[in-house]
Parts: structure tokens; sequence; C-alpha cells
């Protein structure tokens, strides 16, 4: 065994570097570093929320590595919680939208799109019986989240770029060109 090709985990056993353990928490770190990424430009309450997102993900990189439940129904409650405050500040597009459209909502949207790389992972490690459901259920709530502080930041103001089904309508304030 080439020590180069395997890495240990928190169980102080040896898994080969490209398990899906191991593609599971390089999925979640990717991520992290993406949220942080945003955090660092982002102002006022999406900072903070940022920022208490980010010392959480710490704990479901723990869970994939160790293989012990760190993330609990009462996480993935808070984040609903969460969740609920923002949505009350935007107005969800009913078409396609354009979501980069600064510096801050291109992270996010890079943030979001490598949490839900972390969630596939993360059933695909449920499935093995190695990743609690809630830290498969909390990932995909915080690909929900980081898409309302997108809309939150863009303040209604983003490009259509088309319909998102039938019966679709453009909103007041929607920018379209």
């Amino acid at each position: 065994m080439k020590i180069v090709k395997f890495t240990r985990t928190l169980k102080d056993e040896y898994v080969p570097k490209d398990s899906d353990i191991i593609w599971g928490v390089g999925s979640v770190d990717e991520a992290n570093a993406f949220i942080g990424l945003a955090k660092v430009v982002a102002k006022g309450e999406t900072k903070e929320i940022l920022g208490r997102i980010q010392k959480k993900m710490f704990e479901v990189g723990t869970e994939f590595i160790s293989g012990n439940q760190k993330i609990g129904q009462d996480d993935v409650n808070e984040l609903l919680s969460i969740i609920k405050e923002v949505e009350k500040s935007v107005k969800k597009p009913r078409s396609f939208i354009i979501l980069e459209q600064d510096e801050l909502t291109a992270y996010l949207s890079v943030a979001r799109a490598v949490v839900r790389r972390a969630e596939r992972w993360a059933v695909k490690l449920n499935n093995q019986g190695k990743v609690g459901i809630h830290a498969v259920e909390w990932l995909n709530r915080l690909s929900c989240l980081l898409y309302l502080l997108i809309l939150k930041e863009l303040q209604g103001v983003y490009e259509v770029v088309g319909e998102a089904g039938e019966g679709t309508e453009e909103k007041e304030g929607v920018e379209t060109s």
C-alpha cells in the first residue's frame, strides 16, 4: 500500500483517496470554501448567515469522515427557520434567471452548485449507511437557502432567460435585458 494513495479517517482507518467518503468530504470542503469566499464580500444579515453556515459545514464534514452522526433534526429545523425568515424578504421568480449579477451572487451561485454535489455524495453515503439522513436533508435545505440569499441580494432585479413552466409571468421589478 502506497501511503500517498490513502488517507486516514477519524475512525483511524486508511481509505483510498478516491473513495466515496473522500469525494464527499472534498465536496463539503469545496462548498465551505465558496461559502467562505462569499462571506468575505457579503454584508449584514447575509454575512452573518454565511458565518453560521460555514461553522456547521465543519460538522457535516466531520460526519462524512467519522461516520458518526453530527447533524440532527435540530440542525435541520434551525436551517428551516433561517429559510423561512429569508423567504419573507424575497420574491421568487417564475422564470429561469441568471443568478450571477455581481461578485457576491456569483460566489453564492458556485457555493450552491457545490453544495448540491455534496448532497449527492451524502445520498450515496447514506445509502451505504455511512452518513445520516439529517446530513442529506441539511445539505438539501442549504442549497435552497443559498438560492434565497442570491435572490435577496439581487433585490428583484435579474435577467430572465426562459420560462420555468406553464403559467409563468414576469414580476414587477424584474429586469429582462
